[in-house]
This record gives structure tokens, C-alpha cells and sequence, in this order.
């Protein structure tokens, strides 16, 4: 958006559009939103959004065994669209050491 910049946008099952900074969504969205309210700030250059989306559905992958075995993001930016598959064996192991 030329006047605003990036926006992202909600919509929740009951209907509705809700702009927000960022939204989450899915079987394992329940287990990250604690790490996405302290990880989440506002103006993040490109890469450090995509690192903290990865983060995030890695972390939502880790405790929930509906959410698959690889990471989908698409980066939609005025220079066009970007699309990066992570493999199982690539995810980022935040996990790693915690003890749930």
C-alpha cells in the first residue's frame, strides 16, 4: 500500500475484517501467542519478519501434530511475490533445551 505501507488483515471465522499488526490462525495458534506478543515489534525489516514467522509456526509445529512437517511463507512485496518452502529438517529449533 503506497500510503500506508504493509498492512495485514483478520478475518475472523464469524465474519468481519479487522486490521491488526499481525494475526495468527490454525490448529496450533493456541500455543504461540505468548511468543508472539513478546516477539512481535512494529517496523521489522523483511528478513527479520520472515525469521519471525518461521519462528513462530516452528514453535506451533512443535507442539501440535496437526500442523505438518514443513513451513509455507509467501512474502508479497511491490517488487513482487516470494515464495520459500522450509523442509522438516530445516525448521528452526527453538524448542531445543526447553522443557514443556
Amino acid at each position: 500500500d503506497e500510503r500506508n505501507g504493509g498492512v495485514v488483515y483478520s478475518i475472523p471465522l464469524g465474519g468481519g475484517l479487522f486490521r491488526e499488526d499481525y494475526t495468527i490462525g490454525g490448529s496450533g495458534s493456541g500455543y504461540i501467542y505468548g511468543y508472539c506478543d513478546a516477539n512481535f515489534k512494529k517496523g521489522m525489516s523483511k528478513q527479520e519478519a520472515q525469521e519471525f514467522v518461521k519462528n513462530a509456526v516452528s514453535l506451533a509445529m512443535w507442539r501440535d501434530g496437526s500442523s505438518g512437517g514443513v513451513i509455507r511463507t509467501v512474502t508479497i512485496s511491490k517488487e513482487g511475490v516470494e515464495r520459500e518452502m522450509v523442509l522438516g529438517d530445516k525448521l528452526p529449533k527453538l524448542h531445543a533445551g526447553w522443557c514443556p
